[in-house]
C-alpha cells in the first residue's frame, strides 16, 4: 500500500467523522429549534412529583409525593391560615389512609399498595376540624417522564462514534493490505510511537 492511498484513508476518516458529528449537531438543533415558547429546557432527566390538590369554599389542600410518601398541607380556603387539627382520611379508589399529624403543621398519608405511580388517579378526602367538616376530591397527578439529551451527551455520541467509524476503516485497510499499521505508526508523532509495539 502506498502513501497516496493511504493519505486518502485517513482524509475519508475525517471526512466520515465531521460529517457524523455535523449530522448529529444539525438534529440535535432542530430539536431545539421546535421549543416554540422558549422557555429553557433542563438539560437532563427531570421527574417531577407527583401532585394531589383539592380545593373547596372552606378548604385548599396540596399533596406531594416523595417515594411512597405523601405530604399533605391543608389551608384555610379564604385566609391561606394552616389547619393543623384535622383529621384527614383519603380513599384511594376504595382503599382508605388516616393521615397522620406532624410537628410542622403537615400531614403525613402512606401510600396504599393499590397506588400505581405510574398512572393518574382520583382521590377523595374527608376533613373533620374545627373549622368544619368538608369532603374534597381531586387527582393524584403522575407527571410524565421528559428525557431531555444535554449537549455533552450529544458530543460524546458523536466522537464515540467517529472513533468507531475512523477504526472500521483502518481495520478494512488493514485486511487489504496488514503493512499498514507499520506506515501508520510511522506518521504518528515520537511520543506516540513508544507506546504502539
Amino acid at each position: 500500500m502506498n502513501h497516496k492511498y493511504l493519505s486518502i484513508l485517513i482524509k475519508q476518516s475525517l471526512l466520515a467523522s465531521i460529517f457524523l458529528v455535523a449530522g448529529i449537531f444539525a438534529v440535535a438543533s432542530a430539536h431545539e429549534g421546535h421549543n416554540h415558547d422558549k422557555e429553557i429546557k433542563p438539560q437532563s432527566n427531570v421527574v417531577a412529583a407527583p401532585t394531589l390538590t383539592a380545593v373547596s369554599e372552606n378548604y385548599e389542600l396540596v399533596a406531594i409525593v416523595k417515594g411512597r410518601q405523601m405530604t399533605v398541607y391543608l389551608d384555610q380556603f379564604e385566609s391561606n391560615a394552616p389547619v393543623i387539627d384535622a383529621d384527614l382520611d383519603f380513599d384511594f379508589s376504595g382503599t382508605v389512609v388516616k393521615a397522620t399529624r406532624n410537628a410542622d403543621g403537615t400531614y403525613s398519608v402512606a401510600l396504599p399498595k393499590n397506588v400505581d405511580l405510574k398512572s393518574t388517579m382520583p382521590v377523595t378526602i374527608t376533613i373533620l376540624a374545627v373549622a368544619g367538616p368538608d369532603l374534597l376530591s381531586g387527582d393524584l397527578v403522575i407527571p410524565k417522564l421528559e428525557i431531555h439529551s444535554s449537549w455533552s451527551t450529544v458530543w460524546v455520541v458523536a466522537i464515540v462514534a467517529a472513533c468507531l467509524i475512523a477504526l472500521l476503516l483502518i481495520w478494512l485497510a488493514y485486511k487489504r493490505n496488514p503493512s499498514i499499521l507499520i506506515q501508520i505508526k510511522q506518521k504518528l508523532p515520537a511520543s506516540l510511537r513508544r507506546f504502539i509495539k
